[in-house]
């Protein structure tokens, strides 16, 4: 066999780290839609779709941050269980 087996903790990671990505693309798709569909319902033509894309591409790197960020807070907390930091050279 080719692939060593994974274990379940490899497999959360990786998802994680989909996510992530995940979230840029969407939020940025997500703002271009309706931007685009405010445009041509209003018959505005790139002035909606100019905004809503850059408040997509920002509302994507927020749950980028977000998304880093919780996935930092759970890696600190497997590290050490009580969550506190302890320095391991010090008596």
């Amino acid at each position: 066999m080719f692939f060593k087996k994974w274990d379940n903790e490899y497999i959360n990671s990786l998802m994680k780290a989909s996510v992530v990505g995940i979230h840029l693309v969407t939020a940025t798709f997500v703002g271009l839609v309706i931007g685009y569909f405010l445009d041509k319902w209003l018959g505005t033509k790139p002035i909606f779709t100019i905004i809503f894309l850059l408040f997509g591409i920002a509302a994507g790197y927020k749950n980028m941050y977000l998304e880093v960020k919780g996935i930092n807070k759970s890696d600190k907390a497997k590290e050490t269980p009580s969550g506190d930091k302890k320095d391991k050279g010090s008596i």
